[in-house]
């Protein structure tokens, strides 16, 4: 069972850890990314090696495993806990993008990120903390039976809220988002031309588009930099669709000399 979760964990760390390095590497020969996800190289630097010391851990079954496991189990539940307010932006900002580019399925399949942010960060990276700590808590288990089982049933209590989670954020995405407004905000995003979105720019606007037999309110909100499109079908279910349009951007004029 160690060994299992130990190679698992070397698996997912390496993967952050490629994440990470291609990030680095973009940073450095691309001038347009740079200037998009404006990273901080020292702190891409850092989470590379951070990242790499994680692997070392891992993958040497070092004395430190078992703190590694657990500071990167509380990592998840400080995400989860702040998952709604700050996630997406830590989902943009962090050198791990990429791992969680690999299950953005898109807006109409979120099962993957809901996978990997409840079951992965939080209830496998507990289950790991726990089988890479075993040596410092199950002693308790013999010498305080009961403080033991009580103090080993909080971690599975925790496993078990977070599975409850993805459940019932699965159920709360099935009832909120519709896949036909997912599909009509991307076609409303793609109709943008530069001449309107310039003319509207800065503005929010709403109207009401037929698509067959159904009706969708479309509300468009006009900023070149990151043109946001909501569709609310008839059912209340919602599709977002967004994106930049920045050739539309209106073009500084030459400064006065």
């Amino acid at each position: 069972m160690r060994r299992a979760i130990l190679w698992l964990n070397a698996f997912g760390t390496a993967v952050t850890l490629l994440s990470a390095l291609a990030v680095l590497g973009s940073w450095l020969l691309d001038p347009a990314y740079r200037i998009y996800f404006a990273d901080s190289p020292l702190f891409v630097a850092g989470y590379a090696v951070l990242q790499a010391w994680f692997l070392w851990s891992y993958v040497r079954d070092t004395p430190s495993v078992g703190l590694v496991a657990v500071l990167r189990a509380v990592a998840g539940w400080i995400f989860i806990a702040l998952f709604v307010s700050v996630g997406p932006l830590w989902m943009r900002i962090t050198p791990g993008r990429y791992v969680y580019q690999l299950f953005d399925w898109g807006p109409e399949a979120r099962i993957g990120l809901f996978a990997l942010v409840f079951l992965g960060r939080g209830a496998f990276n507990t289950f790991s903390a726990v089988v890479l700590t075993r040596e410092r808590w199950w002693p308790l288990r013999e010498r305080y039976p009961i403080f033991g089982r009580v103090l080993t049933a909080v971690p599975v209590a925790i496993i078990a809220t977070f599975v409850w989670a993805f459940m019932q954020m699965v159920r709360l995405d099935a009832t909120t988002f519709s896949a036909d407004a997912y599909e009509v905000a991307r076609i409303v995003l793609d109709g943008i031309d530069c001449p309107t979105l310039r003319e509207r720019e800065g503005q929010t606007t709403t109207d009401l588009r037929q698509r067959g037999d159904r009706h969708y309110h479309v509300t468009i909100r006009w900023r070149c930099s990151d043109v946001q499109i909501e569709v609310r079908a008839e059912d209340g279910r919602m599709g977002v669709a967004r994106g930049p349009r920045l050739e539309c951007c209106p073009q500084p004029g030459p400064s006065a000399s």
